[in-house]
C-alpha cells in the first residue's frame, strides 16, 4: 500500500498517448496539437510536483480525523474494499460536481483540467497544482473507519480509472456499460462547454451517481470543448494562477461585502442584479470559433521539443526516487522542473526574449545535478543533451539568425 499507483502508472499512461497518436497518423483525424498536448503534460508534472509536498498535508489530515474520530475500525477484506471503492467514488462525485458549481472551488484550481480546447489522453493529465480544496469531502470515510493508507490506494485507483475515458477514439460502448460505468462517450460531454453540456455527468466510475443526481447528460452532437473563457497560454505555471488572478479581480469589483462572498461561494458566472445577474454559458458562434493556437517556426519548435523529451526523462526519474531524495535535492529538482515547463511554455508562445534565459537555466541544471550529485544513467544522457542545447542556443544568437515566425 505504500506504492503509488498513480506514478507506477506513468508508463501506462504514455504508452496510450503514442498509440493514440499513431491512430491519427493512420486516420489522418487531428487528435493531437503539439503546443496543446506539451501543456496539459506540463500540467501534470506540475501537479505532480506539487503533489509531492501538499499530499503530505493532506494524508495528514485524513489520518488525524482516522486516529481520533472514526465511529469503527473497518478491517481490511474484499467487502470492505468493494465499500471503499463504492464509498470514495460517492465522494468524487460531490466533490467533483461542488468543483463545478462553487466559483471558488472552480477556479481554485478544477478550472485548468478544462483548459484544454482539444480531448484526448494528454487531457487527462492535465490537473491542477493548487486543487487542495475538496480533501474535505473524502473525511467522512475516515469517519466511518477506512484506514489511511486503504483510502490513498482506492484513491489513486479511481483517478487512474478516469484516464481512459479522456478519448475520441472510443466511441458509445453496449449500452449495459453506458449505463452503469462513466465512459468515454460521458465524460466527453462532460468536458464540452456546450450550454447543455455544463455542469454533467461529474462521475468518477459509477454513472449512476449522475442519474441518481439529475445530473447526467447523453451525448448528442460533437461538444466544443474548453472553457467559456480560453486562457490561451502554453504556460502551465500560469495556466495554474490565472484563474485565481480572475476570480478575486471579479470580487473585487463586485459592490457589498455579501455580493463578494456570494461571487465566491455561488456557481461561476453569479453577478449581483446591478452588474446584470447571472451570466449563463454562451452559444457557441462556430463560424467565428477558432482554437488558440500560436506557436514557433519550425526550428525553436524543435528544440523545445528536444528539451521536453530531456525533461520528461528527468522528472520521471524524480517522482520514481522521490523518497531516496534529501530536501535540499528534492526542493531543488522541483523547481528546476517547474521552471524549466514555464519556460518551454512560453518558447511555444514564441516569446523571443526567453531564448536568452535558455543558457543560465542549461547551467543551473548541470551545476546542480553535479553539486547534489545527482547522478544515474538518465541525467548523464541529459547532461549530453543540455551541453548540445547550450551551444546551439550560443550558435544562433552569435552566428546564427534565431529562426521566429515574425
Amino acid at each position: 500500500m505504500d506504492i503509488n499507483p498513480i506514478i507506477l502508472s506513468i508508463p501506462l499512461y504514455f504508452s496510450l498517448i503514442v498509440i493514440e497518436w499513431i491512430i491519427q497518423l493512420l486516420t489522418k483525424k487531428k487528435i493531437y496539437r503539439a503546443n496543446d498536448a506539451i501543456t496539459n503534460i506540463s500540467c501534470g508534472i506540475t501537479s505532480q510536483i506539487a503533489g509531492a509536498f501538499t499530499k503530505i498535508l493532506a494524508i495528514g489530515v485524513y489520518q488525524y480525523f482516522y486516529e481520533h474520530y472514526a465511529f469503527f475500525n473497518i478491517q481490511e477484506n474484499w467487502w470492505s474494499f468493494i465499500l471503499l471503492f463504492v464509498g470514495v467514488d460517492f465522494c468524487y462525485y460531490w466533490a467533483h460536481r461542488s468543483s463545478h458549481e462553487v466559483n471558488f472551488l472552480w477556479n481554485g484550481g478544477h478550472v485548468v483540467h478544462h483548459q484544454s480546447e482539444d480531448y484526448n489522453f494528454s487531457v487527462a493529465l492535465r490537473q491542477s497544482s493548487l486543487d487542495i480544496w475538496t480533501l474535505w469531502f473524502y473525511i467522512p470515510l475516515a469517519l466511518i473507519g477506512f484506514d489511511t493508507l486503504s483510502f490513498v490506494f482506492v484513491k489513486a485507483l479511481n483517478l487512474i480509472y478516469q484516464f481512459w475515458i479522456h478519448t475520441e477514439t472510443v466511441k458509445k460502448l453496449p449500452r449495459p456499460i453506458e449505463w452503469i460505468f462513466n465512459t468515454p462517450s460521458h465524460h466527453r460531454v462532460h468536458h464540452g462547454r456546450n450550454p447543455k453540456y455544463i455542469d454533467k455527468n461529474h462521475a468518477g466510475v459509477l454513472m449512476f451517481w449522475d442519474r441518481m443526481f439529475g445530473t447526467f447528460q447523453k451525448e448528442e452532437e460533437k461538444p466544443t470543448y474548453g472553457i467559456t473563457i480560453p486562457s490561451q497560454s502554453w504556460n502551465p505555471v500560469w495556466v495554474n494562477f490565472q484563474p485565481y488572478f480572475t476570480m478575486f479581480n471579479q470580487v473585487y469589483y463586485t459592490p457589498g461585502w455579501s455580493n463578494k462572498i456570494k461571487v465566491l461561494a455561488y456557481k461561476p458566472g453569479w453577478r449581483p442584479q446591478e452588474l446584470g445577474g447571472y451570466q449563463s454559458a454562451p452559444e457557441i458562434d462556430h463560424k467565428n470559433y477558432s482554437k488558440f493556437n500560436l506557436h514557433p517556426t519550425p526550428q525553436l519548435a524543435y528544440y523545445v521539443l528536444s528539451q521536453f523529451a530531456i525533461l520528461l526523462g528527468v522528472t520521471t526519474y524524480f517522482l520514481f526516487q522521490i523518497n531516496e531524495f534529501e530536501l535540499l535535492n528534492k526542493l531543488y529538482l522541483s523547481g528546476f522542473i517547474i521552471w524549466s515547463v514555464a519556460q518551454l511554455g512560453l518558447l511555444l508562445e514564441d516569446k523571443r526574449v526567453y531564448v536568452w534565459a535558455e543558457l543560465p537555466r542549461a547551467l543551473v541544471f548541470i551545476t546542480g545535478i553535479i553539486y547534489f550529485q545527482i547522478i544515474s544513467p538518465i541525467n548523464y544522457i541529459a547532461i549530453f543533451l543540455t551541453t548540445i542545447s547550450i551551444l546551439y542556443i550560443f550558435w544562433i544568437k552569435t552566428w546564427g539568425k534565431l529562426p521566429y515566425s515574425n
